[in-house]
């Protein structure tokens, strides 16, 4: 009943910060935990790697004591007592021990999320420690049988009773020896701790060096760098005019002079403030050693992880939504893309499946890739099930290539699985993935071949609240493109635009790209394009489908910054938002997911 109730402690203003520094502090363990204890399943007799995880339980258990929280010291309690054997050699680390000891670190992230979000540890806990205790008295067993089969040398009857005496000597001795080596282990952690200390001052002046701002700071920062921008942009508008009108006098050379440094620390501040907001993916990518383990059992496959790219830093907002289309992937490389052991083998293929993650920059984006050697995709099995369950005509579908087919799998409801599974299957599996890429202004392509692997690519935005951006005209109008959604650009002859159910379409190596105007949907304007013998066509993307923008005049590149359109105009539809130039126009800019939304209905 009174785990329940508020922890006064915890909602004490006095202890606030005490209580703030253990949580974040914890979550640091947490995050550091997961992969080390699949690391140090891996590699049990990495002795740094044991005693480190035993710190780490070790740490968050002295810190809840002090804060009276009785059942998040009694689990690390158990799981550090565990550890401890381990460390001792008393036993040797399997897999009933680490199932128990990933159990009890589930149940202390859970207890960890009661403490922060309701201030008390209301947290179901007895199965739990019934069974570290239960893991603990077997080991502690095994002890005492080893023992008494060392002890079962028969001696002789005229020292037996000596022998009982001196075997009664020996046992207290071994309870004094563990009390001691107990104290010892404390007292060693401490001293360890200060040794490290002071043979690395470089650690210690970092942990100096580094303090923690809270996050609604940062987003005011970069509001107030982006208002900057905007007026670095007007400032260069007016050097121009001015220099037009007063070229080479004194006061355009100042002004030309004060504008480029301006431009400089603007740019130089816009930077580092983003920098300041960068997180590495390996934050992320942490967390998946021990997914692919859990599943990899439960599918009953061996599957090995590879992460490369773990340092790849992505803007904190992105990285808290990448995670969610990424378990996706994952999950379906392991149910539905690694083959079981004995078809890896007739198929002449290493027994132990390979799935690779790998993050790495690539310009103002950041590409993830995701691999798997596993059977792949035949594009025939997703075309026929995809007409078996309605999601398109077979005359449709027909007409798609090997890559439209293979974008299938994206639709809403479609699943190759021949069974529903604890892992996949349901049909909600890849089309999350697309709406939370497309939700991130992200791009996602998809490449497989049968009897090989699968491989998919995430394209995602450093950042949303700076974007590059193509500034285009249609009818005098300028409009904005988001840089990151562009493919290319390209000219195209009047007569290479073909029409398909009375809708504009041009053909792009092999692939049919639908044409959208601007005058029709944004401007409600007549298209006249067909006047026009040449005709300009962006190329645009958002997650796996691509359409082509045709425009009359591409004016170049632009840093922008989004603004809403204020609820005083409202939602307009194929618009995200909009911009001010350097001479202070306003200028739309374009919702390319909308705009493909837009397509895709109208084709239907």
């Amino acid at each position: 009943m009174s785990d329940t109730l508020v922890n006064p402690m915890l909602t004490d203003p006095e202890m606030r910060e005490i209580v703030e520094s253990f949580l974040v502090e914890s979550k640091e363990i947490v995050d550091s935990l997961d992969l080390d204890l699949i690391e140090l399943e891996k590699n049990p007799t990495d002795e740094n790697l044991l005693n480190k995880v035993f710190r780490s339980f070790h740490t968050i258990k002295g810190s809840s004591g002090f804060l009276n929280l009785t059942k998040l010291t009694a689990l690390t309690h158990r799981c550090e007592d565990i550890l401890n054997k381990l460390r001792k050699k008393e036993a040797t680390l399997n897999s009933e021990i680490m199932d128990s000891i990933l159990i009890g670190y589930d149940k202390m992230k859970e207890l960890l999320q009661s403490i922060e979000n309701n201030h008390n540890e209301d947290v179901e806990l007895e199965g739990v420690i019934t069974k570290l205790q239960a893991v603990l008295n077997g080991i502690s067993n095994k002890q005492q049988e080893s023992f008494a089969q060392h002890a079962e040398e028969k001696p002789r009857r005229g020292r037996k009773k000596k022998n009982d005496k001196k075997n009664a000597e020996v046992k207290t001795s071994e309870v004094i020896k563990e009390q001691k080596e107990s104290i010892d282990s404390k007292t060693s952690q401490v001293t360890e701790q200060k040794t490290e200390t002071e043979n690395n001052p470089s650690e210690n002046k970092k942990a100096d060096n580094t303090i923690r701002v809270d996050v609604e700071k940062l987003d005011d920062l970069l509001n107030m760098v982006s208002e900057l921008v905007l007026g670095r942009n007007r400032l260069a508008q007016i050097n121009l005019d001015v220099s037009r009108e007063f070229e080479g006098t004194q006061l355009a050379r100042e002004l030309e002079d004060t504008t480029k440094l301006i431009d400089m620390m603007t740019n130089e501040l816009q930077q580092l403030v983003m920098k300041t907001r960068m997180v590495k993916i390996g934050k992320v990518f942490n967390k998946y050693p021990r997914l692919v383990r859990d599943l990899s059992k439960t599918a009953n496959k061996k599957i090995n992880l590879i992460i490369e790219g773990e340092e790849t830093e992505l803007d904190k907002t992105l990285i808290e939504d990448i995670n969610d289309p990424l378990v996706h992937i994952i999950r379906n490389s392991i149910d539905h893309g690694i083959e079981n052991e004995e078809d890896r083998i007739k198929a002449g293929k290493n027994p132990v499946g390979t799935i690779k993650l790998k993050a790495e920059h690539e310009g103002n984006n950041i590409i993830i890739k995701i691999e798997d050697d596993g059977k792949g995709i035949d594009p025939e099995v997703i075309k026929s099930k995809a007409i078996s369950k309605g999601l398109i005509s077979k005359e449709k579908a027909d007409e798609l290539s090997k890559q439209d087919l293979l974008n299938l799998i994206f639709l809403p409801g479609f699943s190759t699985a021949e069974v529903v599974t604890n892992i996949s299957g349901r049909g909600v599996g890849m089309d999350v993935v697309k709406t939370n890429v497309t939700k991130l202004r992200g791009m996602i392509n998809l490449e497989s071949a049968v009897g090989l692997g699968t491989k998919i690519q995430i394209k995602l935005p450093l950042t949303l609240a700076i974007i590059s951006g193509m500034v285009v005209k249609v009818d005098n109008e300028q409009f904005v493109i988001p840089l990151n959604s562009v493919i290319e650009v390209i000219r195209v002859h009047s007569e290479n635009i073909y029409t398909i159910n009375n809708k504009p379409v041009i053909k792009l190596r092999d692939r049919i790209i639908p044409l959208i105007s601007l005058r029709e949907v944004v401007l409600n304007r007549k298209n006249d394009s067909a006047e026009n013998i040449w005709q300009y066509v962006v190329i645009v993307g958002i997650a796996e489908r691509q359409i082509g923008i045709e425009v009359d005049e591409l004016l170049g590149q632009k840093e922008i910054v989004i603004k809403s359109l204020g609820s005083y105009i409202g939602r307009v539809p194929g618009i995200a938002g909009s911009t001010i130039m350097g001479d202070g126009t306003v200028i739309l800019i374009l919702d390319i997911n909308e705009l493909i939304n837009k397509t895709q209905h109208d084709s239907k």
